[in-house]
């Protein structure tokens, strides 16, 4: 009886609101050493490069009207000449540094701020919206998701540290999230004003997303697509606007995917698969990122929110008929997020593509986790083994035993995750930590402050010496997460050009240690 009206009551599910509390805290808490470490975070390779002219007009004129308006003109040279991503672009040429090596501070704050802000609104108004999910539910889980998703980053400095990188893909995931979101309200909300908001600001997110990076942009594409055959099949008052939205990304993702640059590159750093071959890559390394994302942490996590996923499923009034259907579905969708860079590089994945896959690795655990629960629940639910987990769950005791035991196996599998060798001081290097682990371990350390000091100096150098050739000292730490990469020996090497071209040097190298 217990288990037909819902896994775990209001009551016992949330006493008071002290568990969101509680994650909340501990969610917040996180967050503080990934914003402080930031204050250290200084550009890296193409950062110099997309900033070269945009950088010169503000030192020139000190006008934040016009380094935007360079950043345009050189937004349509880079589409005729080298790639069609021209919302990327655009955004590309303003990195924070254009304004002085401090204001690249603003970066992290950016895109950390934007993902959190998109990875919570989405994961919320998802559950909410589309499942009837509970508010505490539905927080719980977001942030729980979240927390993980940013812990785990398989390479941070890609998604939240270095703007170049950062921007052009996590960015625009985020701004994914984003558009979701306001569709999701588009489709559900009860208030016609926030529909019609909703929908307004929708169709030129929408564009700009198309003119972002080609994963986010087709299976956003792909998504919006089959929302409107579902809500023309329901009949949904929606189906117009969702059409213009659709249509928005669309003619932008085609602009993009058309210009000129895209050939002239395309033929300069070779690599393609071809469709097909490039289609069958991107099941094999959706399969191989399931699994590798699948880490011990992370699946006690999801242990963890069964009983809580369970519930939102049992109170939803979505039927849940096709499981097995509704997981390979969204598995297509999971792997065609890679299909535009293995045609593009051959079998090259960079880092800040991983990530990105990698964080939507969890909004497909949580989805297909809620739609199996809620065929198992439907079909199964006044079954007598599950009336007795139900029961369990009902307990006190029982509940803080299992929710306790389950935060001591996480942390103690974190623990489990980290490599430690030996440093080039004899000493212990920690390194695979959880991402606000890694980042307080810099700041205790000194590395990220030391670091900051090496930074300044070498920007402080190549802006005022009248050297035309530089040799600059190796930077004597390499701190987690804000490190990405650095120039070499070779002053012919593309990282050294890229920082030679910003000051205005004919060339840059790394002194021999």
């Amino acid at each position: 009886m217990y288990f037909s009206e819902g896994l775990i009551s209001e009551v016992t599910l949330m006493k008071s609101k002290q568990y969101v509390y509680v994650i909340t805290i501990i969610f917040i808490l996180s967050l503080i050493p990934l914003y402080i470490i930031g204050k250290y975070n200084h550009p890296s390779v193409d950062d110099y490069y997309y900033g070269v002219e945009t950088a010169k007009v503000y030192r020139d004129t000190g006008s934040v009207s016009q380094v935007i308006s360079t950043s345009f003109d050189e937004m349509k040279n880079t589409y005729n000449d080298w790639q069609g991503n021209f919302a990327a672009i655009f955004l590309m040429r303003l990195q924070p540094a254009v304004f002085g090596e401090s204001a690249y501070v603003l970066s992290s704050v950016i895109l950390i701020s934007a993902f959190v802000a998109a990875m919570l609104a989405f994961i919320y108004n998802f559950l909410r919206k589309w499942f009837d999910a509970g508010r505490q539910a539905s927080i719980i889980t977001a942030l729980a998701v979240t927390f993980c998703a940013m812990q785990f980053t398989i390479m941070p400095s890609d998604s939240f540290y270095w703007y170049n990188g950062s921007v052009y893909y996590t960015f625009f995931f985020s701004l994914a999230l984003f558009l979701l979101t306001l569709v999701t309200v588009m489709i559900k909300s009860k208030a016609m004003p926030a529909r019609i908001i909703a929908g307004i600001f929708a169709v030129p997110l929408a564009f700009i997303i198309g003119g972002g990076n080609y994963a986010t942009s087709l299976v956003t594409v792909l998504i919006l697509i089959t929302l409107v055959i579902l809500m023309i099949v329901k009949k949904n008052k929606s189906v117009i606007p969702l059409v213009l939205i659709t249509c928005s990304i669309g003619v932008s993702f085609a602009l993009s995917i058309l210009a000129p640059g895209n050939a002239i590159r395309q033929e300069a750093v070779g690599g393609s698969h071809g469709v097909i071959k490039s289609i069958i890559c991107s099941f094999a390394y959706g399969g191989y990122s399931i699994a590798s994302s699948t880490l011990a942490p992370v699946l006690i996590l999801f242990i963890m929110l069964i009983p809580l996923l369970y519930r939102i499923a049992k109170r939803s009034s979505l039927s849940f008929k096709h499981p097995v259907l509704m997981l390979l579905f969204t598995f297509c969708l999971f792997c065609s997020q890679g299909t535009p860079v293995f045609y593009a590089q051959g079998l090259r994945m960079p880092y800040r593509m991983m990530n990105i896959i990698n964080f939507s690795y969890y909004i497909f655990m949580i989805f297909n986790l809620v739609y199996m629960l809620g065929y198992i629940g439907k079909k199964y639910g006044d079954s007598l083994v599950l009336c007795k987990f139900a029961r369990f769950f009902e307990m006190k005791h029982e509940r803080f035993v299992f929710i306790m035991s389950c935060t001591i196996i996480f942390a103690i599998s974190c623990v489990g995750l980290c490599k430690v060798s030996e440093g080039e001081n004899g000493g212990a290097d920690f390194s695979n930590m959880p991402l606000s682990v890694s980042a307080t371990y810099s700041l205790i350390n000194g590395d990220a402050k030391q670091y900051d000091k090496e930074c300044r100096e070498r920007a402080e150098y190549l802006s005022d010496t009248e050297e035309k050739g530089v040799t600059l000292a190796p930077l004597s730490v390499t701190p987690a997460p804000i490190f990405h990469t650095d120039i070499t020996a070779d002053p012919l090497h593309w990282k050294n050009a890229h920082l030679a071209l910003f000051y205005g040097k004919d060339w840059v190298k790394l002194s021999n240690k």
